[in-house]
Order: C-alpha cells, then sequence, then structure tokens
C-alpha cells in the first residue's frame, strides 16, 4: 500500500544531513582515469574525485567546453585514446560511449585493472556520501536535481551535486560540497540506476523511453522497481505507471496536482516545470528543509541549459529563438505547451530533430500528430544518430509526411545552411523559433541567433535616424573603457539635448529593450558578444554644459569628475573636503551612481540636487537629502537616468587647494597602481580592505591573458595588452 504521507505531517521522515560526517566511508581511490571524460556525467564525477584530492586522468575523442572545465584545474585530459595512460590507475570509468575494444579499456584488461561503467562508479561515489538524494525518471530528472542542488544550496546546506546538464550561472555541473549530501542524477537507459543506495529517491515519471536497451517495457519497470527498493523513502509524480512500480515500498509519497503549492513561482514557463518543482520541495522537506524556504530559492532558479533557453528576442518581441531538448513525445508536447503559454500570440516555428532512428520508428506517428496540433510550421531534420547504427529501422521523412494542417518540410542538408532557409521563409509576424532536440540540431542555433541580431540592430539603427537620435555602433567596449577589454560593440545613444534623451528612452520602453548608461567608462567590464540593449552616453551638449553659481555649480553628467574639480580649485571656489574627488577617473553620473569616494570625501556629501529622466522619457527630480548615500553606493532609482547635477561649493585659497591637491595626489600615486584598469575590483567589507585579504590569500601576480593582478596593490586588476 502506498502511504499517503505529505511533508508536515507526523509521519513524514525527515532526515538528518551534517555538513561533515565522521561516519563517511574512506574513499579508496589514488588514481582513477575516465575513458571519454567529455561527457557531462563523466566530468561531474571527475570534478568531484578532484574536489576530493583523487588523482585524475582521462580522455576523450575530442576536445570540448567539458575537458577545457577540467584542465582549468589541472587534470590532465588526452584527445584521442591511448593505451599507455591507463597504467597506475586503481580504477578504468568509461561511458556508455566507449565500445569494448577501446585501446583503453583492452589495455585495462590485459593489466587486470578494474574497470567499470560510468552508472556503476557513480554508484560507488555516493556511497562516500551519508545522505543521498537520487533523481530518476524518463523526463524531466536533469531540471529536478538541479532544482534540488539549488534549494540545498540557497538554504546553505552545501550540498555535493552530480547534474546532467550545465545550469545557467554555475560555473560547473558537479561538486563535493562539505561532504554530507549528494544530490545526482541517476540513468535509466543502462540499468545502473538500481545500484544506487538512496536516502531519498525521486522518480519523475516512467515511461517507454530507452526500454530497447533494457529488453523491453517490462525490464525497464522492473529496473525501476529496484532503484526504489534500494531507497529509504521515494517521492513521484502519481501516475498509472509509477503507483504500480511503487505499490510495494512501504515509505512513498505519490504527489499530484494538489501538492503543487498555489503560491509556487519560477522564471521557467510550463506545467511540467511546475511538477519538477514540486518533487524538489517534497525531497527537500524530507531532508529537513521548510517548505517557505524551499519556494523562496525556486523563485531564483536559473534553469539548466537547453530547457526552454532563451537565445535571442528581438525589440518588441517580434522574434524570439528558443532551444529546448525535448527528444521523447511526452517532453516535445510539454515544451511546445510551454511555449504556447509563453506566447500565445506568436506564431510557432518549430525546427525538431528526433534523437536516434528507434524513437522515429517508436514515436514518429506521435511526433508527427504533436506537430500537427501545435505547430504553425516544422521543419524536421535528419534524426541524430547518437554513436549507434540504426538508420534502416525507420524514415524520419514519415514524420513530415504525416502532419497535417501546418506546413512541414524535412531537412536532411547540412545544418549550417538551414538558418537561411528558416529565416527566409519568415512571415513578418511576431513569431517564435523553437530549435528542439537532444542532439547536433543545436549548431543551428548560433546563426539563427547571429541573423536575427544583424536584422534587430538594423532596425533600432532605423528607428533612431527617424526619432533624430545621433547614435553610433563603430567602437568597441575595448575603446570605451578604462580596462580596455571587450568585444563587442554596443548601440550608443548619443543624444545632445533632453528631448533626444527623452526619444530614445521612449522607443526603449516601447521595443522592451534594456537601457544601459556609459559615462567615461572607468568601472566596466567589456562584454564580447553584445545584447540587443541602448547604451546612452551622455557625452555632448547640455550634459557638458557646467554653470557656476555664487556657492554653487550646476554641471551635465557627462562632464568628467577630475577637470570639473581642479577647475573650481584653481579659481578658489572648492570645498577642500572635494578635492581627493580630483584623482576619480568618472564621469559626473558614474560618480553620482556609486557614491564614489576617495580619501575620506565622497560625492554625495556635496549633492544640492540631481536631475534626470525616468524610462519612459518623463522628467524627474530629488534634492540631495532625498537620497541615502553610503559606502560606494547610493538610493538613486534604477529606473532613472541622471542628467545634471547640482553640487555645493565652497571657499578655499588657490595655495590651500594646490596643497591638498597636491597631497591627494601623493598619497594616491604611492598605493594605485599605473596603467589600465577599472579601479579597485572588489568593495571592503566590514573586516577590512579587499586588498589585504587578496594580497594575504596570495593573489598579487595572478594572471589570466594580458589581466594581472597589481603586485602594488591586489585590489586592481591590470590590463597589459597594448592599447589599440
Amino acid at each position: 500500500m502506498v502511504s499517503p504521507v505529505t511533508p508536515g505531517s507526523s509521519m513524514m521522515q525527515v532526515f538528518s544531513v551534517n555538513p561533515v560526517d565522521s561516519t563517511t566511508p574512506v574513499r579508496p581511490w589514488r588514481r582513477v582515469h575516465f575513458t571519454g571524460i567529455g561527457g557531462v556525467g563523466m566530468a561531474g564525477l571527475a570534478h568531484i574525485l578532484a574536489d576530493w584530492g583523487v588523482g585524475l586522468t582521462g580522455s576523450d575523442a575530442a576536445a570540448s567546453a567539458m575537458t577545457r572545465s577540467l584542465e582549468r584545474r589541472g587534470i590532465a585530459v588526452h584527445v584521442g585514446h591511448d593505451a599507455g595512460m591507463v597504467s597506475g590507475a586503481d580504477v578504468l570509468v568509461y561511458s556508455n560511449a566507449v565500445p569494448p575494444d577501446n585501446p583503453e579499456r583492452a589495455a585495462a584488461s590485459l593489466q587486470g585493472l578494474a574497470t567499470c561503467l560510468r552508472g556503476e562508479f557513480l554508484a560507488q561515489v555516493a556511497a562516500c556520501f551519508p545522505v543521498v538524494v537520487s533523481v530518476g525518471g524518463s523526463h524531466g530528472k536533469t531540471t529536478t536535481t538541479a532544482m534540488i542542488a539549488h534549494i540545498l544550496r540557497a538554504c546553505g546546506r552545501s550540498p555535493g551535486y552530480l547534474v546532467g546538464g550545465q545550469v545557467h550561472g554555475w560555473e560547473r555541473s558537479a561538486s563535493a560540497g562539505a561532504g554530507g549530501i549528494l544530490v545526482t542524477e541517476v540513468d535509466e537507459s543502462d540499468g545502473t540506476q538500481a545500484l544506487i543506495a538512496s536516502t531519498v529517491a525521486v522518480i519523475t515519471n516512467i515511461d517507454d523511453d530507452h526500454s530497447w536497451s533494457l529488453g523491453g517495457e517490462a525490464a525497464l519497470r522492473r529496473n525501476f522497481a529496484a532503484f526504489a527498493a534500494k531507497a529509504s523513502r521515494v517521492v513521484s509524480w502519481d501516475s498509472p505507471a509509477t503507483r504500480g512500480v511503487l505499490a510495494g515500498h512501504g515509505d512513498c509519497h505519490l504527489a499530484g496536482p494538489g501538492d503543487i503549492p498555489p503560491e509556487l513561482s519560477l522564471p521557467q514557463a510550463g506545467e511540467h516545470n511546475r511538477r519538477n518543482a514540486c518533487l524538489a520541495i517534497l525531497a527537500t522537506a524530507a531532508l529537513g528543509v521548510p517548505r517557505d524556504e524551499a519556494l523562496r530559492a525556486l523563485r531564483s532558479f536559473p534553469g539548466v541549459e537547453r530547457r526552454l533557453s532563451l537565445r535571442f528576442r528581438s525589440p518588441g518581441a517580434r522574434r524570439v529563438i528558443v532551444e529546448d531538448y525535448a527528444h521523447h513525445p511526452v517532453e516535445l508536447q510539454a515544451s511546445l505547451e510551454a511555449l504556447r503559454q509563453s506566447w500565445p500570440q506568436h506564431r510557432l516555428r518549430v525546427v525538431f530533430q528526433p534523437h536516434r532512428y528507434e524513437r522515429v520508428r517508436r514515436y514518429g506517428e506521435a511526433f508527427a500528430g504533436i506537430l500537427s496540433r501545435q505547430a504553425d510550421e516544422a521543419w524536421v531534420v535528419a534524426p541524430f544518430a547518437a554513436w549507434v547504427d540504426d538508420a534502416t529501422v525507420a524514415d524520419p521523412r514519415q514524420i513530415a509526411a504525416a502532419v497535417q494542417g501546418p506546413p512541414c518540410h524535412y531537412w536532411d542538408g547540412p545544418l549550417e545552411a538551414l538558418a537561411e532557409v528558416v529565416l527566409g521563409a519568415a512571415g513578418g509576424t511576431p513569431e517564435v523559433i523553437a530549435v528542439i532536440g537532444a542532439g547536433d540540431v543545436a549548431r543551428v542555433v548560433p546563426d539563427l541567433v547571429r541573423r536575427s541580431r544583424d536584422e534587430a540592430w538594423r532596425y533600432l539603427e532605423g528607428a533612431l535616424d527617424a526619432a533624430g537620435v545621433p547614435h553610433d555602433r563603430s567602437r568597441t567596449w575595448a575603446d570605451l573603457t578604462t580596462l580596455g577589454v571587450g568585444l563587442g560593440q554596443p548601440l550608443r545613444v548619443l543624444p545632445e539635448t533632453e528631448a533626444q534623451l527623452a526619444a530614445a528612452l521612449r522607443l526603449a520602453s516601447a521595443e522592451g529593450l534594456p537601457v544601459w548608461t556609459l559615462g567615461a567608462g572607468s568601472k566596466l567590464v567589456g562584454t564580447d558578444d553584445e545584447p540587443l540593449r541602448l547604451v546612452v552616453a551622455l557625452s555632448a551638449g547640455a550634459f557638458m554644459a557646467v554653470e557656476a553659481g555664487d556657492d554653487d555649480v550646476t554641471a551635465g553628467v557627462g562632464v568628467c569628475l577630475s577637470p570639473l574639480i581642479r577647475s573650481l580649485a584653481e579659481r578658489g571656489r572648492c570645498d577642500l573636503g572635494m578635492v581627493p574627488l580630483a584623482w576619480i577617473p568618472a564621469s559626473l553620473g558614474g560618480a553620482l551612481r556609486t557614491n564614489a569616494g576617495a580619501q575620506g570625501s565622497a560625492i554625495g556629501d556635496f549633492v544640492l540636487e540631481v536631475r534626470g529622466r525616468r524610462l519612459d522619457g518623463s522628467p524627474w527630480r530629488a534634492t540631495g537629502s532625498d537620497i541615502v548615500w553610503s559606502y560606494r553606493h547610493s538610493s538613486l532609482p534604477e529606473g532613472v537616468i541622471v542628467t545634471a547635477v547640482r553640487l555645493r561649493c565652497g571657499a578655499a585659497t588657490l595655495a590651500a587647494a594646490r596643497e591638498r591637491l597636491d597631497a591627494t595626489g601623493a598619497r594616491r600615486r604611492s598605493v594605485q597602481p599605473p596603467g589600465r584598469s577599472a579601479g579597485c575590483t572588489f568593495r571592503n567589507p566590514a573586516a577590512g580592505p579587499a586588498g589585504r585579504w587578496l594580497d594575504e590569500a596570495g593573489c598579487k601576480g595572478l594572471r589570466r591573458g594580458s589581466l594581472v593582478v597589481s603586485a602594488q596593490h591586489a585590489n586592481f586588476i591590470i590590463n597589459e595588452a597594448p592599447a589599440a
């Protein structure tokens, strides 16, 4: 009988999670060799072992982002397979894609070296953690694993984790954490999930996928039952399949729609993601995480690569490009439903690549039915065979031929040529282009994005011309910033009047574009890949004007702070407290936003009034006392672009002002290094200057390319590349 236990009830078993547990088993490896180390699961295991200090080597047929992430940690990765690499290893771990006649596997066999499949080794690694949360299922396990790890990380539990995809914003998809808990995705395709002993097992769903590799659907269900049997507790989504498989388990919660908290808020669309989140909440509740903490954490869940990943959004959302990993009918239906929910007024144009011909044979009719109901136009791309020679089992053209209603095309030409064909068929109405599949169809996306972005830049420049707003896109961020890095070419709006600025802001608001402001570029790091946005540079006309009063000065925010303060000092109209600000290489706009300061003075101390424009173009005004000024921060609203400031001046003799300039300049030169930089990189924590902590950590002299941490002041990163 399946228990109807719900979180928070008296029957709910809560497992203790200790950051470090003295009962953790000994890790039995000195050196491990990975054959096929570039796969996400293999690389993840290697990262966990590296965190533990285990010696590692690995090989793969080709270099990749995964192999490079390992090499950055000092792990030796060989491109190509070499029998000599296995000598000295305690065990050789290989991926499913590595055949038995691989030279490294053959050498290990001759040497009597222990070998095991990736999933088998994962079970051994999991046994080194006191608490294990394993996530299995036909669909959604990568996202659910990431959600559970995200909740635990956000709640300070420091879990180990192994996610079968790249989580947005995470340095890598695996970590050993503090050693008390492991959250891992497990694999039903080779049956190795049944080897994992879990504290909590999560089963997202059970469908007829991968059953052919296990001997049929009945064998697949037996494998899920074996996986559940080795778990102290099981959390699963209720369905006839999961109900049947889990009927004999003594501690199981089958979740349904009523378990989804009504207040659940996710950045990701789709009912399937709400189900995944519900299971993540239930799993973490079993580890003692309060529901409100889990809900709060999920509001910031960043999502996983190739899971409804937004790749491009044009001005006004006239074209949206999304990439997704779906390769089963249930997944394809869920993804297209989510896109319809998110963009109900858009045409939905789908580029779909089946994953393996076996799935074409089993699900071709279902794929055609979904495309018929959900798509407005579709391209079916020749299948990705996934290193399996099964092209004779089905004809993928039958999918395209069976689609009823929307036009559907079959594409077996070069993927590099498909983007031009898809965009050439655009109808001029708002559209979503969804590139869907688990194979190499992802190669279409960069060209789709590049062509769409070029088209969007042309549209925006034409719109600015029509509005009479000066603009420029000829300079890179390396040209525009003091640090001198970044190959991206921003679209700089260069208004000379308040009316031109207001026109540009109204355009950005109407098109849903983000707006950045650019002053002297002294606190910016440029990008190489420039996103669609307007960069407002107030460096001409009214924004460079200076008007002196009896005891104040009003200046446009494009005026640089240093020459303004020097000019006031030379005329005897500068408060001596202002003088240290003369050594700050910032525009007034940037100085105000960050409350720039030096040697005990800050610009906020002298502000009488601030004027600007809201992002809808309307005027805005505040007094200096309306603004909260604190260390390297002001409460100037994010939705306001400051255009002018009125500063309080004082009276100091020319001799006193010059003496103060000389003294503050000498002090600045003594502590701050010359060269191209963005100034101090990190804010000072409460415990003391950031530079001191970086120095004590041995950061001085650290280098990446032409960038180096200054040997004079560790809070400065210097760009030593020759200026362009």
